[in-house]
């Protein structure tokens, strides 16, 4: 990402723990997709980091964003320019509301709005008739998550077999269904889930045409895998896939496709900096613990299945150690299998790929505030 003398440099200004966001990494990402899945349009998932800086940062680029809560929403709202009307006009455009369950209080401040929003059930439908009967909705579909790190077909997404049933329903209800959803699940490296999904998406686009309802959205989720360590399969491979299949059962210029990255886009683009607290041998292994942990930064470990990585700012023959967090909690531990020299008292360690699912769900737990967020421009 950077030298270490410019992280020394952030430190020393600001104590730690640190998360420095490299904003240039930010737009290198964003143009890496767009070169890449050029008819893909983008909608950055708010929800793998919420940082206001970072939604300027794409917003100036030309991202749309996929929002899963009112607070989300106000993130956007507050940071689009212009009057109300003005504001409007992009919403309505480039915001989906893609939390296919959502708040009653949430779908009543947003009927002003004609903004897509997601569903995958009969009362969902009636739900946001009664409350937000001017949205857009978009049908989420099931789709196969297997090999993902982080699935989601468990809990969201309607089977294809009751799509048109579905489709029928909200048609009753007052909506024209704009489109469908799907999502392979999170850190997909398994590429057939795509495959899967794509064909899904193109039967339910003919049954919804037999019955006179032309389809003409098309959101194809996130789960584009980041290159946390060398065995995640390219981004660029994954493409092809996406085009390829685009190319196949979606080659009209009339059906808009969307993707919701979030990971992709942020997850590189973030240093985490700690300091070591306190040193202990337990079963012949060094432990060290650092002012940070699973209940902060590193809370990717529990809640996203991440394993990160640390390095010292000093060199040193390297030897097997355990690095685990501040709290009293026996789980706040990262990680027990890092290399790393012989370290000391107030001695620091960095960790990579922290940009995704990491401070935005730290907590305050045991009274340990959530790191510092440092953002520059490199």
């Amino acid at each position: 990402m950077i030298n270490k003398s410019i992280l020394l440099n952030i430190v020393s200004e600001n104590g730690t723990p640190l998360i420095i966001i490299d904003h240039s990494l930010i737009k290198a990402n964003y143009y890496k997709f767009r070169k890449y899945l050029p008819i893909v349009a983008p909608f950055y998932a708010i929800k793998a980091n919420p940082e206001s800086r970072i939604v300027k940062t794409l917003y100036d680029e030309g991202s749309g964003f996929d929002v899963a809560s009112w607070e989300e929403f106000m993130i956007v709202y507050d940071m689009l320019e212009g009057q109300h009307e003005e504001k409007k006009v992009f919403i309505n455009d480039k915001v989906i509301y893609a939390n296919p369950v959502k708040r009653i209080d949430s779908l009543k401040k947003l009927n002003e709005y004609s903004i897509r929003m997601t569903f995958d059930n009969y009362i969902e439908v009636d739900k946001i008739a009664k409350y937000c009967k001017n949205s857009r909705l978009v049908l989420r579909v099931d789709v196969p998550n297997t090999g993902s790190v982080v699935e989601l077909s468990t809990k969201f997404g309607a089977n294809p077999n009751i799509c048109l049933d579905l489709i029928k329903y909200a048609k009753k209800a007052g909506f024209d269904v704009e489109g469908l959803s799907f999502h392979v699940g999170s850190q997909c490296s398994n590429f057939d889930n795509y495959v899967k999904a794509f064909q899904i998406a193109h039967n339910i686009f003919k049954q919804a045409k037999s019955i006179g309802q032309e389809l003409t959205f098309l959101d194809i989720g996130g789960g584009f895998p980041v290159p946390y360590d060398e065995n995640v399969p390219s981004f660029e491979n994954l493409a092809d896939v996406i085009n390829n299949n685009i190319s196949q059962y979606f080659d009209n210029p009339d059906i808009k496709i969307i993707a919701e990255p979030g990971r992709f886009f942020v997850a590189t683009t973030a240093i985490a900096i700690v300091e070591i607290n306190g040193k202990a041998i337990r079963n012949d292994k060094v432990y060290y613990y650092v002012n940070d942990g699973i209940y902060n930064t590193f809370s990717g470990v529990l809640f996203d299945h991440i394993q990160y990585h640390f390095k010292a700012f000093k060199e040193g023959l390297l030897k097997e150690s355990a690095v685990v967090g501040p709290t009293c909690d026996a789980l706040d531990k990262i990680s027990l299998n890092e290399q790393l020299p012989d370290l000391n008292i107030e001695d620091l360690l960095y960790s990579e790929n922290v940009g995704a699912y990491t401070n935005a769900s730290a907590t305050n737990f045991n009274g340990f505030p959530p790191a510092k967020v440092i953002h520059i421009n490199t």
